[in-house]
């Protein structure tokens, strides 16, 4: 069985067999918490002899009968997943070491809405480099933002394992898979089935229960009755969490940490006339609802009251697969995948971001001495009686796979055509409003932006009349596919085993339609939708490819792999890999590659159209603002400390990236029990693309940015570049320990990522900047070091496990205020019993001793006091899951 197969285990010598209990579990799946019963009565007994048959394993495109390769692949099984009570794959992919963990719960909140969509990021390097497989094939990109899969859109219960290969393959897979592959495999020839529920409660108030129930069934044996057939259905409901309901984080305003969540969009508003500003409430100490005084003229508003640390989802997925013997070594299928995550996300209600102004002589222009009767004021107010902005998005991913796999003539071959399909869509349920008819309604007399008294009813309908509301915004991503290979043995060269081939060719097409509501856009100001926005690109990549394993003498082998990409817009690249694999004796494997990789900028990344959204908080505008102090007219609420709008788009102009990667590793078994490993891994990316930060255009490129008629930022432009180059390195470490014993089945689990080295540049040629263990505006922090530890036990129908997470602090965003943000440690504890007519019942606790994410001042993703990316502020949550199997 192709799942029992292990990288990192070191084959005994041949007839030795009978001296090993069973195979060592994968250096860096997650071992199972609790495995099944018959797993603890097995693990002392020999394991019988088994015809694994030819398989592949990600990472080759060789087909063999051995699953160790020269690559380092982790294994996760899903009764480990379902025993640690993972209910998705972007969880999933948060126990990972050599994963990002830059999406936590709470990122898709505040100035970073990713519509529910979820990346993975392996190495750090970015969500476009990793590649994301269903079944060794491509799945289309997330159509929101166009640059990787959306992890939510993989089929969760039909997985039957994911293998995570830490190494580029861009010569087998393609040109873009630079920092690894994540190929996640879903059940097949299966009979029988099983339903699945499962629930998790944070112990703290304030919501985010989270529930889910899945039912699998197959029917059918290939090798008995030609015929299998089975389907996949899974429904999984998340309720949102306020931000409000975790005041033990929550932060508004405090200077000496570097914490301002504040915003010049106040209730009431403020005024401004070059250097003079405003508010009726300033003279009294800001004393409103959400308003904080900082000191001037003016209030500023708390915009966090509204935000939340997890949003309210539904994600619904159903996978399908029918599959028939048309020979005796022949098959074909045809596979079905439709997934749909549905996401509500909540903003501050709306600001004037358009920049309204009152006339003079109006109803309601300001009573101030200070100003010039005689010209108009702008003003900055927020839509409180409107509410907050609600965005509902909808996610559809869609995928259609028939396959041919068999075997002739020593060929064994496999062919498929495929449709994948990415949907967006972003629809604006409430509290989006018109700048240009608050303005009216400002002139007019119909709503006074200086007061919180209620609204008149002719202020009310002035309100309602100023909403935009309704679908904003489709986006489509379609990649239309064929593929097809060859691979065999060809014989002994050398006298040390027999070398085999692997040959191979694919095409896709790929599409991106972007369509955008005119009248919704132009009119929900604070949305920064362009009204014109609309995009109908396509292009297609033709690929050939070839890989060779060849052993040259007993306990070596060498792989070389070469492949050639036609892509129809930006040319064509040839990418070479070579890797070896070295046993010199039982107990030792050593391992090696050296590959080449080319990433071609996405169709979103050369076509997305201009849009406007806030930046991330603490700026300063140079010139009105220059060091963090008003000058030259400057105002405090509206040009220090503060967001503004940036203009962010494509770039037709964009060259591709090129990559290089190599890896060293070293497995060492000293005895059947226990297994360690080091995986040392290099990485350099060359023309990386990227949007620039606000924080850099300000500091190096001040002259781009677009300013109004009374010299204050309108906005920062910050279109996709090539910034420059990335050169990172670390080191995987892996050991597993298994102990039978009487008193039951004992297993040790450790996985850990130390990061050497991860220096980039902003732009061509610049000085190369740190990012391990020091925060970067825009960009975040790489860990010097992960790991998770796991201990676990089992007996009879009894299981138990503790899990530890652990992660290094590092350098705060403003180091000035606060240092360093804090080490985060959690555990996790479960347990589990299995009945013996097939019910298995689970529960745990994640977060074990309810802790707080550590302190930090970033000001640019979530909330406040927290960074949402890398810590989870849910605090403990209990689960319990029950599986039934029949």
């Amino acid at each position: 069985m192709a799942q029992s197969s292990d990288d990192d285990y070191v084959a005994p010598p041949a007839g030795a067999a009978d001296e090993i209990a069973e195979p060592a579990a994968p250096a860096e799946a997650a071992p199972a918490a609790a495995a099944a019963p018959a797993a603890a009565v097995a693990a002392p007994a020999a394991a019988p002899t088994q015809d694994l048959g030819r398989m592949e394993v990600t990472g080759s495109a060789i087909a063999r009968t051995d699953a160790e390769t020269a690559v380092p692949v982790t294994i996760i099984e899903a009764e480990e997943m379902r025993q640690q009570g993972i209910t998705s794959t972007a969880q999933l992919l948060s126990q990972i070491s050599a994963n990002d963990t830059s999406y936590g719960p709470g990122f898709g909140t505040g100035t970073a809405i990713t519509g529910g969509a979820s990346f993975a990021n392996l190495r750090g390097i970015g969500t476009d480099k990793t590649l994301v497989l269903l079944n060794g094939r491509r799945l289309a990109n997330n159509s929101l933002d166009g640059s990787a899969v959306d992890l939510n859109s993989i089929p969760f219960g039909a997985v039957e394992r994911v293998e995570v290969l830490r190494d580029g393959a861009s010569a087998i897979y393609g040109t873009d898979a630079i920092g690894g592959v994540i190929n996640f495999i879903t059940k097949k020839n299966l009979t029988g089935g099983n339903v699945e529920l499962g629930y998790d409660a944070p112990t703290h108030s304030g919501g985010g229960d989270s529930g889910d129930i899945s039912a699998t069934w197959g029917n059918g044996d290939l090798e008995k009755d030609g015929f299998n057939i089975m389907g996949s259905m899974r429904y999984r409901k998340q309720d949102d969490v306020d931000y409000t309901d975790r005041g033990s984080i929550r932060q508004i305003y405090d200077p000496a940490r570097g914490i301002n969540g504040t915003s010049s969009f106040a209730y009431p508003g403020n005024y401004y006339q070059g250097g003079v500003a405003g508010n009726p409430l300033a003279g009294e100490g800001c004393d409103g609802e959400g308003l904080v005084d900082t000191g001037g003229a003016t209030c500023t508003y708390d915009y966090g009251r509204y935000g939340q640390i997890q949003q309210k989802t539904e994600n619904t997925s159903l996978y399908t697969r029918a599959a028939a013997k048309l020979a005796e070594n022949h098959t074909a299928s045809l596979s079905y995948l439709w997934s749909r995550n549905k996401n509500t996300s909540l903003s501050a209600p709306s600001p004037t971001s358009g920049g309204p102004v009152i006339q003079p002589g109006t109803p309601f222009y300001p009573n101030d001495p200070a100003l010039d009767p005689t010209q108009p004021i702008d003003v900055r107010w927020r839509g409180i009686p409107a509410g907050p902005r609600v965005t509902d998005n909808t996610i559809d991913a869609q995928r259609l796979v028939l396959d041919f796999t068999g075997d002739f003539s020593g060929f064994n071959y496999d062919s498929a055509v495929s449709w994948n399909r990415s949907d967006t869509d972003l629809n604006y349920r409430s509290g989006y409003l018109d700048d240009n008819d608050l303005q009216d309604a400002f002139n007019n007399g119909l709503i006074d932006p200086f007061s919180t008294d209620p609204l008149t009813a002719a202020g009310r309908q002035a309100l309602a009349d100023a909403e935009a509301s309704g679908l904003v915004w489709t986006a489509q991503n379609d990649v239309y596919a064929w593929d097809g290979k060859l691979s065999r043995e060809i014989g002994d060269w050398f006298g040390a085993g027999s070398s085999a081939i692997a040959v191979g060719a694919d095409y896709r097409h790929e599409r991106l339609k972007l369509e955008t509501d005119p009248d919704i856009a132009s009119r929900a100001t604070s949305g920064g939708l362009s009204p014109d926005a609309s995009v109908n690109e396509s292009r297609d990549v033709k690929g050939i490819y070839s890989e060779l394993n060849v052993p040259i003498i007993e306990g070596l082998e060498i792989t070389a792999a070469v492949r050639y990409d036609d892509y129809s817009d930006v040319g064509d690249t040839t990418n070479p890999k070579i890797s070896f694999r070295w046993q010199p004796f039982q107990q030792l494997l050593v391992r090696g590659a050296y590959s080449e990789g080319f990433r071609a900028p996405s169709l979103y990344e050369l076509y997305d159209p201009a849009a406007q959204t806030f930046s991330p908080g603490g700026l300063n505008d140079p010139r009105l603002c220059p060091g963090g102090s008003p000058a030259n007219g400057g105002v405090a609420s509206r040009d220090c400390n503060t967001q503004f709008l940036e203009e962010q788009g494509g770039n037709e102009d964009l060259k591709p990236e090129e990559a290089k990667n190599w890896t060293l590793g070293f497995v060492y078994q000293p005895f059947q029990s226990f297994s360690a490993g080091l995986d040392f891994w290099w990485v350099e990316i060359e023309n990386e693309i990227d949007l620039p930060t606000s924080d850099y255009v300000i500091a190096n490129e001040p002259g781009t940015i677009r300013r109004k008629d009374d010299g204050s930022i309108d906005y920062i432009p910050v279109r996709y570049q090539n910034l420059g180059t990335t050169k990172t390195n670390g080191v995987d470490v892996s050991a597993n320990y298994r102990l039978p014993t009487s008193y039951g089945f004992f297993s040790v689990g450790y996985t850990g990522t130390y990061v050497d080295r991860y220096d980039f540049q902003e732009t061509p040629d610049g000085d190369y900047v740190s990012r391990v263990g020091h925060y970067r505006a825009g960009y975040g922090t790489i860990f010097r070091w992960k790991h998770k530890l796991s201990v676990n036990w089992n007996k009879g129908h009894w299981g138990a496990g503790v899990i530890n997470h652990y992660m290094t602090g590092y350098d705060d965003y403003d180091t000035s205020t606060n240092r360093e943000v804090g080490s985060y440690t959690t555990w996790d504890a479960l347990g589990s019993y299995a009945f013996s007519a097939g019910p298995t019942v689970t529960v745990g606790v994640r977060n074990l001793f309810d802790r707080d994410p550590p302190f930090s001042n970033q000001p640019e993703v979530g909330q406040l006091g927290y960074d949402a990316r890398y810590a989870d502020a849910l605090g403990r949550t209990v689960y319990a899951r029950f599986n039934y199997a029949f």
